[in-house]
Formats: C-alpha cells, sequence, structure tokens
C-alpha cells in the first residue's frame, strides 16, 4: 500500500462517527511502520507518552514495525487501557477510565458499548 492511499485512508476513517467517539489515543498510528534508529521494530518496547493531559508509561507490541497483538496479549498497554492490533489495524480497544469496549473491524469501530465491570 503507498504513502497516499494510506493517507487516503486514514481521511476516510477520520470521517466515521464512531471512529470520532473512540477513546483510542493511537488509533491515527494505523497502518504506521516503527522504527528506531533506522530499524524496523519488533517485539515489545516502551515509552512515556502523554494521554489525555496524564503522563503515562505505554507498552507496544510490533511485527515488523506494525503493532500487533501476540499470543493474544494486548498490543498497546497503558494503565487502564488495552488495545488489541492485527498487523496495524485496531480489532479492540478496552478501557476502564472511560468505561467501554470498542470492537473494531478494517480500520474503523463497528461498536462501542459501556463496560459494567473493570476486568481487562
Amino acid at each position: 500500500m503507498t504513502e497516499k492511499e494510506i493517507l487516503a485512508l486514514r481521511e476516510e476513517f477520520s470521517q466515521n462517527e464512531l471512529y470520532k467517539k473512540s477513546c483510542s489515543p493511537y488509533k491515527d498510528c494505523q497502518f504506521e511502520q516503527f522504527s528506531a534508529d533506522g530499524e524496523i521494530l519488533e517485539g515489545r518496547h516502551g515509552k512515556t507518552d502523554v494521554i489525555n493531559g496524564k503522563e503515562r508509561y505505554v507498552i507496544f507490541t510490533f511485527k515488523n514495525g506494525l503493532i500487533n497483538s501476540q499470543d493474544g496479549m494486548a498490543a498497546v498497554e497503558c494503565p487502564n487501557h488495552w488495545e488489541w492490533w492485527n498487523n496495524g489495524l485496531l480489532e479492540k480497544v478496552i478501557d476502564n477510565d472511560a468505561g467501554v469496549e470498542e470492537i473494531w473491524k478494517e480500520g474503523v469501530p463497528i461498536s462501542i458499548s459501556e463496560r459494567t465491570d473493570t476486568e481487562k
């Protein structure tokens, strides 16, 4: 997929109402291939990030530079927030602070529902 095609898809996704409501701070990273010091990222990497005005330590899992869940584990993890990804596309978000669970398909959320429990 070319960069132009990726940008067009991201623009299309951003028009989706559920996409706009999503609590994922990383939804705009779909299709992005991450690297550090010229090396494509593999495995787990952590960094401090500011999410909703709070500094949080976030752990990412990568496969070929794309955010990707492995062995059923979340690909993005920070306190009270988990995201499952498949080869650079979001599949599920659980956010206990917002009390929501999101199910994604082909780059956009197809449902956002309230959670009554707070277990991952």
